[in-house]
């Protein structure tokens, strides 16, 4: 059954998997390639100012997870600091999409990207005195990740506004690339700047970073949503969010999918201890594990297109889903070389590329402009959330038996989760956005 389009939300009533129909129009001619998106001149700005940006927090995220583990070697100080990204942004992402929804989405993203630089030059600057410690490194990734928490609906929200609706694939799947490359430029740089500058200088990398995104904001023309359908700030506003989101039952289980397979599957918070004792790689080696799975979503690029126009997404995201958890059990089986670590990492990093696309689709293709902040704050908690978390997680369990069970474990767990939502919401499998 085929729902119209909807502007007010909906009703209680529940919409049918078989044919989720948006309010976007179907493409209606094809272009050569998705790049062809970067005509928009606002994309463009935003596109190329955030692939800068996100490669400098890339090198910072390298940066604060070796600083730690130097200070403190242990996996969980490391796990604590996905706990620290975690709380945050599951508190303040709804809010932080009601003020994308409510407020000037360009002032906003100009606001929270002069804010992170700041949190940046902290570390720098308490680096370069001796003054550095777990206190202010925890004190300062909870600062930041309570920006950010604001940051990630207001960018999602406006991207759909920058390109035409026939476009949107292409934008969407860009910027899932975008993604990718930054954590494949990031960490790699990262990794080789911390051994030939020091942590000190890779975080004043990130500090220029956001000078580059903060003047491309400068330079853009964001549209607003009109004011007769924008949402007034509240806990009226919020609550609307949620009934569109009850009304939805098919958006809410891809979300869970993603979370479930990040907060069970992801090694990212130990591979500093792969990279220190395991593989014996340093701090170069832990840069390459970390863009692993970016390298292997990069590789996939030139299939972006027809990733995006699977007609089945729902099928598509579970698949995807259950082999990234097949990867991520065989990187915890394997002990080196280093090559064969990466090749695992890589290959579930191409299964949450095709994951990525397809649930970015379902969540934009089927959200009102007047919701699209609220909803990519719901997205946000799901799918930052869940790693963060999940950081956490694999941090314990590898603290109380060890880093390579932990990671064996998590991948069973993220294929026996999908496994289960799968058979509670059967309908999943038969989602189709037209």
């Amino acid at each position: 059954m085929k729902t119209e389009p909807q502007r007010e939300i909906p009703s209680d009533k529940p919409v049918q998997p078989d044919a989720i129909t948006s309010n976007a129009l179907s493409p209606t001619k094809k272009t050569a390639s998705s790049w062809v998106v970067l005509r928009n001149r606002n994309y463009a700005l935003l596109f190329w100012g955030q692939l800068i940006s996100a490669a400098g927090t890339q090198m910072q995220v390298v940066a604060v997870a070796w600083q730690v583990y130097l200070l403190t070697h242990s996996a969980i100080a490391l796990g604590l600091i996905g706990l620290f990204q975690a709380i945050p942004r599951l508190l303040f992402s709804l809010v932080g999409g009601v003020f994308a929804d409510v407020f000037d989405r360009r002032k906003m993203l100009l606001i929270i990207e002069i804010t992170m630089a700041s949190t940046s030059a902290i570390l720098a600057l308490c680096t370069i005195f001796h003054v550095i410690n777990m206190f202010i490194i925890y004190t300062v990734v909870l600062v930041a990740a309570s920006v950010s928490a604001f940051e990630f609906p207001t960018r999602q929200a406006v991207i759909p506004t920058l390109v035409p609706r026939e476009q949107m694939p292409d934008a969407m799947s860009l910027s899932m690339v975008m993604m990718q490359l930054t954590a494949v430029i990031g960490p790699t740089l990262g990794g080789f700047l911390i051994a030939w500058l020091g942590v000190a200088n890779t975080y004043w990398f990130d500090v220029f970073s956001y000078f580059v995104v903060i003047g491309s904001l400068l330079l853009m023309v964001i549209p607003r949503v009109p004011v007769e359908i924008r949402a007034q700030a509240g806990v009226g506003a919020l609550m609307d969010g949620m009934r569109f989101l009850r009304a939805h039952p098919i958006i809410l289980a891809v979300l869970s999918l993603d979370f479930f397979a990040t907060f069970f599957g992801s090694p990212r918070a130990l591979l500093p201890v792969f990279a220190s004792d395991i593989l014996h790689i340093g701090p170069q080696g832990l840069g390459i594990l970390l863009a692993a799975t970016s390298i292997g979503a990069v590789s996939l690029t030139p299939f972006t297109r027809r990733i995006s126009r699977i007609s089945r997404q729902g099928l598509g995201i579970a698949l995807a889903i259950i082999g990234w958890g097949i990867c991520i059990v065989a990187f915890g089986f394997s002990a080196g070389p280093l090559w064969l670590s990466v090749l695992f990492l890589a290959g579930a990093g191409a299964a949450d590329m095709i994951s990525m696309i397809l649930r970015g689709l379902v969540v934009q293709l089927t959200t009102p402009d007047e919701y699209r902040g609220r909803m990519s704050a719901v997205n946000a908690m799901f799918v930052i959330g869940g790693p963060m978390l999940g950081q956490f997680e694999s941090g314990v369990v590898a603290g109380v038996v060890s880093p390579q069970f932990s990671v064996v474990s998590g991948g069973v767990a993220c294929i026996l989760a999908t496994l289960a939502i799968v058979a509670c919401v059967p309908g999943l499998l038969r989602v189709k956005v037209k």
